[in-house]
């Protein structure tokens, strides 16, 4: 798979967003779309780009940097990550994430429910939730990498080590591929 090709497959994956289906927006509610559009003007959407791009962008480097044979500047990777980004947000329309929004919400709650939520997201506190759940994708992204970051050694001995374990055919083709 093109590094390209990845990116956009991990972009539409990132934070299980899918674009939503014709027949999703038939069987809607009021409260479900005033759910997703609160969801998606509260601030969320850009942390979710952000972080499938430094997914997706992450990707691509590693296929850039195969192809010139060196790292990428701290620089060129910033500015491919603003490129990821800038191009998703002008392709794909907000309106196709909050149209999926809509169709998980009618799948998971009952109408009674989503009318309730609504009321509480019309409440200070309802409105303050979905201001902080922009801060949670932000501060929560964050920590998950400084946490990843600090057990990074230690899980890749480990993945390696059951990878050879439980590929040796692999294994064995990897090897004769490092003597060419």
């Amino acid at each position: 798979m093109r590094p390209l090709s990845a990116s956009l497959v991990i972009l539409s994956l990132a934070g299980g967003l899918l674009t939503a289906s014709l027949t999703a927006a038939q069987n809607d509610s009021l409260e479900a779309r005033e759910i997703a559009s609160l969801l998606f003007t509260s601030d969320s959407f850009d942390p979710v780009f952000s972080q499938a791009a430094k997914v997706g962008t992450s990707i691509m480097k590693v296929g850039l940097e195969g192809r010139l044979g060196r790292q990428l500047s701290e620089d060129e990777a910033r500015r491919l990550e603003e490129i990821f980004t800038r191009a998703a947000k002008e392709v794909i329309p907000r309106s196709d994430f909050e149209a999926h929004y809509v169709d998980l919400l009618v799948q998971h709650f009952a109408p009674q429910e989503l009318n309730d939520l609504a009321a509480f997201y019309r409440t200070p506190l309802g409105a303050k939730v979905l201001r902080f759940s922009s801060v949670m994708i932000a501060e929560g992204n964050a920590g998950v990498q400084r946490i990843l970051k600090a057990h990074e050694r230690d899980f890749h001995e480990r993945f390696r080590a059951e990878f050879m374990r439980e590929f040796p055919a692999l294994r064995q083709e990897l090897e004769r591929q490092q003597r060419r």
